[in-house]
């Protein structure tokens, strides 16, 4: 007597054949990200300024300083899941500034060309582009992850290129930032050896390290697609999430290594002492009102880091934490809510 194959068997053989099948077809390699149309309104070795227009302006502009570390298309994923539309849906005119990603030629870059240099020349760009396209007198500005790190020191020295500031995952007391925190142990970690040796940080490298800090994510990632992969547009989220991940960016020798030790070593932007090209870093200096960002599962920027900037900040500070993780805040509904409540309250 022949015995039926269970009915939950029969499901799961399903899904594993139309797994294989969708995995074989390679669709990682097929997708193209940040589709909104913009313009590149201003360049700068390999950074880009990048002009959204919506279709009926609202709001204040806002100028987003993306991380160094990884792409600007996070904040403009797919349809659907993207910051930037959402902001152009509610009319808040976006001016993003995307670093691009090192070449060798640019291992030499400081972080004070940076900040100083490249950020500040954006900012300006940006209000002179907003002034005579909107006849917007002030922009706003906001900063993910370590490209909110850098516009605090940007700001706090350079007075009156933003009216507001909200910072997103930008770790400011460094030393409270977990395991990260740990690993970047001057005592430990080899700074001087991997820039003196490889130049720039490889972008390769970077991700392998962001992967170890969560082991069982790697195997979360693969155990989600599998439990989701029948879910309507699960399939197509995941696809360029993993595009996105796939194409991390290099990051200047000589400004990593700063970063690294005035940051992570030193904690310099809570605990001072950081003198960047001959001027103090304090952050005391900035007094525009500024909103501090947290993701409740962040494990890259817990909320203790990021809400640093209560008492590193010279002006008032606002501090709300949104459902997510370090990435995944960027594609769920709670950012780009929080952030035209923000448009709005101006």
């Amino acid at each position: 007597m022949n015995n039926p194959v269970p009915d939950s068997s029969l499901k799961g053989m399903n899904r594993a054949v139309e797994l294989a099948k969708f995995l074989a077809s390679e669709p990682v390699r097929k997708v193209k990200l940040g589709q909104t149309p913009h313009a590149v309104i201003h360049r700068d070795r390999q950074a880009r300024l990048r002009w959204f227009a919506p279709a009926e302006p609202k709001h204040a502009p806002l100028f987003i300083s993306m991380p160094l570390i990884n792409t600007w298309t996070v904040f403009d994923l797919m349809p659907g899941r993207s910051v930037v539309a959402a902001l152009l849906d509610a009319g808040v005119p976006v001016y993003l500034l995307d670093w691009g990603s090192a070449g060798p030629e640019d291992a030499d870059l400081t972080l004070g060309r940076v900040i100083d240099g490249t950020l500040v020349r954006a900012l300006k760009r940006a209000k002179r582009h907003a002034r005579a396209t909107y006849g917007a007198e002030a922009i706003d500005a906001l900063g993910y992850c370590v490209g909110g790190s850098f516009l605090s020191v940007c700001l706090s020295r350079h007075p009156g290129l933003a009216r507001r500031m909200a910072l997103l995952a930008a770790p400011i007391d460094f030393h409270a930032s977990g395991r990260l925190a740990t690993w970047a142990d001057p005592e430990t970690f080899p700074l001087d050896a991997i820039v003196d040796n490889l130049g720039n940080f490889p972008g390769a490298l970077m991700k392998q390290s962001f992967a170890w800090l969560k082991p069982g994510g790697q195997t979360g990632k693969w155990w989600g697609l599998w439990e989701r992969f029948e879910k309507p547009g699960f399939p197509e989220l995941w696809t360029h999430l993993e595009a996105w991940s796939d194409a991390p960016t290099e990051f200047p020798g000589e400004c990593y290594r700063e970063y690294v030790r005035q940051c992570y070593f030193n904690n310099a932007l809570v605990d001072g002492g950081w003198v960047l090209d001959g001027r103090p870093v304090d952050l005391k200096q900035g007094s525009i009102p500024a909103l501090a960002i947290a993701a409740s599962g962040d494990h890259i920027c817990p909320s203790a880091a990021a809400f640093g900037l209560e008492r590193a900040w010279g002006g008032p500070v606002e501090t709300v934490t949104l459902r997510g993780g370090h990435v995944g805040v960027c594609i769920g509904q709670s950012l780009p809510k929080a952030l035209i409540a923000w448009a709005e309250d101006a």
